[in-house]
């Protein structure tokens, strides 16, 4: 007999062992407000591993992308045409960030997953996102097509977009969706809930800004924590496998 569905249970494992997505319940009711406070416990739980590796995230695309460009500058002779044989050394080395960049993200959504859902996240997670990496990849590129289209549409357009695209990159890693796939749900899912999407966005802008203020250090704070939020919002609007209104540190 199968059990009923559970709206607060982790992520099912399978018989290899792969955590693998639980069935579709309803969507749940959320509000910005109790969004961020929830995730404000979950990050105060957690947020050595979140830090860490929102941190490495960060710091590997960030010489992934800029290294090569820093030593092409730094052993480039002087007579040598540097902005235009510049453009050689950053397509390439952007390109390169953009693929490994993805493959972190997996990792770093699955730990947010993680966490909103009260399981214990490891940071090894962030290694392991070669399962669907290329579907977040392509799903990045699509959306990032979209939405700088609509931008260029008097940006209301864009936005409109963003919002309702605004889960995809979870329902591509967690509910393992195809690009196409993952923004038909994610634009099912979010209607009705432009409104609260805005001014959640609206939010993090606010969080993000607080971040730079602390001296730039509090970014690797403030992004693990809008992560956080998203992934809240996700797993309430989707139905799978929510996180419980329960915003009490546990222990």
């Amino acid at each position: 007999m199968s059990q009923p569905y559970n709206p607060y249970a982790a992520p099912q494992t399978g018989s290899a062992g792969a955590a693998s997505p639980p069935p579709y319940g309803q969507p749940q009711p959320w509000e910005p407000g109790e969004v961020l406070s929830l995730a404000w416990a979950r990050f105060q739980e957690n947020w050595l591993v979140l830090v860490l590796a929102y941190f490495i995230y960060m710091l590997v695309t960030q010489i992934v992308g800029q290294g090569p460009v820093w030593l092409w500058t730094i052993v480039s002779p002087p007579e040598h045409p540097g902005p235009f044989a510049q453009l050689g050394v950053q397509g390439p080395s952007t390109l390169f960030a953009t693929v490994v960049g993805a493959f972190l993200q997996v990792g770093f959504l699955r730990i947010c997953l993680e966490v909103v859902r009260g399981g214990t996240p490891q940071i090894g997670a962030l290694f392991a996102g070669g399962d669907r990496f290329l579907p977040l990849l392509g799903a990045n590129i699509l959306v990032g097509l979209v939405v700088g289209l609509g931008m260029l549409l008097l940006i209301v357009p864009g936005i409109i977009i963003a919002l309702s695209l605004f889960p995809v990159q979870f329902y591509v890693v967690d509910a393992k969706m195809g690009p196409m796939e993952a923004m038909r749900a994610s634009r099912a899912a979010t209607k009705g809930h432009k409104g609260n999407l805005f001014g959640l966005s609206v939010a993090y802008v606010g969080i993000a800004l607080l971040g730079l203020l602390a001296c730039c250090v509090g970014i690797v704070a403030a992004v693990p924590l809008c992560y956080l939020a998203s992934a809240i919002v996700y797993v309430r609007l989707s139905g799978l496998g929510t996180a419980t209104a329960d915003v009490r540190p546990r222990g």
